[in-house]
């Protein structure tokens, strides 16, 4: 007997098949001219202090639909697919991609949308690869920095993918957080805006940024397309500007949350008595809101909001556990896995009594994997001193690693790291964000 999901992934299968007949876009709309650009660096411009883009804006080649603009929040009709990379589009746009770990065989033992297919019989073109955004030097003054992507046919709550985002090759779990609650089923396109936290402005004084998305872990094809990507450095005010809502509630008792931080691109609040708050002012697209609270799972929810439009989001966070089973899952997806039950006192990397059930449960999952190798990293928050957090979070490392070590694991299977508050995966302005990023993680090697 047929499921209710195995219609619903039908349906999804024969909306991604139809898609290849229909064609192209007759009428084209008028645009700026500076859309042809394949590059774009802007200064003191009207969108931003600095704007900087790689990729033209033309909707994969297609081109756009008589009065449509890509930045008002709205998708795009179902498109044919963008089977051969144009000439001249810069590295990693304009071409059907699929992750770097994918081969035939994955894609005859997986089910999987109708890119796969062209992308794995062309891996010399859909192999994912940097998209480089020439940034130049810094205004002198950093208030917001926002990265803006134009992206086609992600799927990954259909399929099971699990989707890397790297810039310089360090990964932002926020952006992975949102990347990987986009259901683009047609295949269609939208606008996404991702915020970066401060933590990791850093890796934007080089001048050059190079932003990747793979997913080298599962082994589960999702072919996807990007048609440019931006970063906005103190952006203006947006031209399409949208509202949300939210609620946020225990998922298991129904109760509201109160002080649980709710983000969505440029805006930030926090839930009241009544697990409720608004986020306004923002850009009109996919946003893609998340929620985090004290001892829960942290939630994403992709609301579409077109300019004129409001959206609302019902948060329902499920309590953090850490069990085995829990460990292999994340390691399954992401490679790593946030450790939260590994409990030191302030300022100590001693390890507290009540940290023994989290940490028998490392040893279980590294047990599992006799001959694997690990790497254990320290995280801390952003207050005090970034040299003394970096310090006590690598010391926090090798006091996890001995502990494994005196329980049977040998030491030359464990590599200790400290990142202080380098690696942030919330927001540090909130109690909430400043929690979540208290962790140790634990991160397979081989």
């Amino acid at each position: 007997m047929k499921t209710f999901a195995d219609f619903t992934r039908h349906a999804i299968a024969s909306t991604v098949f139809l898609a290849i007949v229909i064609p192209a876009v007759a009428q084209k709309a008028p645009t700026p001219p500076s859309w042809a650009l394949k590059a774009e660096r802007t200064v003191n411009g009207p969108e931003a202090d600095l704007l900087v883009r790689t990729g033209d804006i033309n909707n994969l080649g297609f081109g756009w639909p008589d009065g449509f603009d890509p930045f008002s929040g709205k998708s795009t009709p179902g498109h044919g697919y963008p089977w051969d990379p144009r000439p001249g589009a810069p590295a990693g746009t304009d071409r059907i991609l699929v992750g770097s770990v994918d081969t035939a065989k994955d894609a005859n033992s997986h089910s999987h949308d109708g890119y796969t297919n062209y992308a794995i019989s062309h891996r010399d073109s859909s192999m994912p690869v940097p998209i480089t955004l020439d940034i130049g030097a810094l205004p002198a003054k950093v208030n917001v920095v926002v990265l803006q992507m134009f992206l086609d046919d992600f799927q990954a709550p259909v399929w099971g993918s699990h989707f890397q985002i790297t810039l310089n090759g360090t990964r932002i779990p926020s952006f992975e957080a949102a990347i990987n609650s986009l259901q683009q089923t047609g295949p269609i396109g939208k606008l996404v805006t991702f915020k970066l936290l401060s933590e990791y402005w850093p890796l934007l004084r080089s001048g050059k940024v190079n932003v990747l998305i793979d997913d080298p872990t599962t082994h589960i094809p999702d072919g996807y397309a990007i048609d440019f990507v931006r970063l906005l450095v103190n952006p203006r005010p947006f031209k399409y500007a949208v509202s949300l809502t939210c609620s946020v509630v225990d998922a298991a008792t129904h109760k509201p949350i109160s002080g649980a931080t709710v983000d969505a691109a440029t805006a930030t609040s926090t839930s009241d008595s009544t697990g409720k708050c608004t986020l306004k002012n923002l850009p009109a697209g996919l946003v893609t809101a998340s929620a985090i609270a004290p001892g829960y799972d942290e939630q994403v929810i992709p609301v579409d909001i077109e300019a004129g439009a409001s959206g609302h989001a019902n948060f329902e966070l499920k309590r953090h556990s850490e069990g085995v089973a829990d460990i292999e899952r994340s390691i399954g997806q992401s490679g790593s896995a946030a450790i939260y039950g590994v409990h030191f006192d302030t300022g100590s990397a001693t390890l507290r009594p009540d940290s023994t059930a989290a940490l028998e449960n490392v040893l279980a999952t590294i047990n599992k994997r006799p001959d694997s190798h690990w790497i254990i990293s320290g995280h801390t928050d952003n207050q005090g001193s970034a040299d003394l957090n970096q310090k006590l979070s690598q010391a926090r490392a090798a006091s996890v690693i001995a502990w494994l070590v005196t329980h049977g694991v040998a030491a030359n299977r464990l590599k200790p790291q400290g990142f202080g508050a380098s690696h942030p995966v919330a927001d540090n302005s909130t109690e909430a964000g400043r929690a979540l990023n208290r962790r140790v993680e634990m991160q397979l090697v081989q």
